[in-house]
């Protein structure tokens, strides 16, 4: 029994320590993944994100009008 309540500390503590860790990273990075991603560490990243969401805002106002089959077939040709 002693074996297996030792066991279960272990792992509450290295679980607790992981956790500290995690808070730790957070804390004292801009990243603004909830995880923690290291994906978004990378400024370059960070950078293609923002610039797809200018992208998609400006498309927004955007009116496209296909009246042929043609118009369809470029359109998506296009894409």
């Amino acid at each position: 029994m002693e074996v297996v309540e030792q066991v279960i500390r272990t792992i509450r503590l290295e679980g607790l320590k992981k956790t500290q860790e995690k808070s730790k990273r957070k804390k004292n990075s801009d990243n603004p993944s909830p995880s923690g991603d290291p994906w978004f560490d990378d400024p370059l990243n960070i950078a293609i994100v923002m610039e797809g969401i200018q992208s998609a805002n400006e498309e927004k106002d955007k009116q496209i009008v296909l009246t042929s089959k043609e118009d369809i077939k470029n359109y998506f040709a296009d894409l």
